[in-house]
């Protein structure tokens, strides 16, 4: 009795956590879509700072949700681990934990950037012409860091939507793959400074995240409830 309802518990938290996720990553979406480029691209230099004074509190405000959606996130792949390690698969189990592993750097990424960036852009301001030149020489953050804390989630994100394809309803399983696909194409665009793809990325999640985030919900609750009815 005591495993059903730990089981039911974690599908109740994968559907929450589901939930939080796509509220915060369609806001960091929107946010994310109206970036001046200099400041989306994170590279530093004169124009990145003189654009950031006015988008200063957005930028904030899309690290302290990218910290929530990551933490939710995990939460999410928790519930998605205990219903399918069944298949006791070893990738599976492995690419878990590096997605989890990823989304905690993300969260101290966030940290770091939200807390760091201003306090730069801030020097910058006030600072001489020596002091901003080494500012620009060491950069503003490292978007390289994407290549763990979007690129685990977004390898799982491919693996396991193929893995339940057959579980999944067709749409989540669409939808769960081109957000992976996102989040990988995502990583290149930072590391390479393509801005037309990120902007793109943007774009496309305002309508991705809100379907994969309804049918992810609804699968997951559902489960939830069968689990209640089965074990009362």
């Amino acid at each position: 009795m005591k495993k059903d309802s730990f089981y039911a518990s974690t599908l109740k938290l994968g559907a929450i956590s589901v939930v939080i996720t796509g509220i915060c990553y369609f806001i960091i979406a929107v946010c994310a879509l109206f970036a001046p480029g200099p400041v989306a691209s994170y590279v530093a230099s004169p124009y990145y700072f003189e654009d950031f004074q006015s988008y200063q509190h957005y930028f904030i405000l899309l690290k302290y949700l990218m910290f929530i959606a990551n933490a939710s996130m995990i939460g999410f792949i928790l519930s998605i681990y205990y219903l399918k390690n069944r298949s006791e698969s070893a990738s599976f189990i492995l690419l878990t934990v590096l997605a989890m592993m990823g989304l905690a750097i993300g969260m101290l990424q966030s940290i770091l950037d939200a807390t760091r960036i201003p306090h730069l852009a801030k020097e910058y301001e006030h600072t001489s012409s020596v002091i901003q030149h080494v500012i620009i020489a060491f950069g503003v953050s490292n978007p390289a860091i994407y290549m763990l804390s979007l690129g685990f989630p977004g390898i799982w994100l491919i693996f396991v939507n193929l893995k339940m394809r057959k579980e999944f309803p067709p749409l989540l399983v669409l939808s769960g793959i081109l957000w992976g696909i996102g989040c990988v194409v995502t990583v290149i665009a930072h590391v390479f400074v393509l801005m037309p793809i990120i902007y793109l990325i943007a774009l496309g999640a305002l309508i991705g995240v809100p379907v994969w985030s309804y049918f992810q919900t609804k699968y997951l609750w559902d489960n939830y409830k069968k689990s209640l009815d089965h074990h009362p």
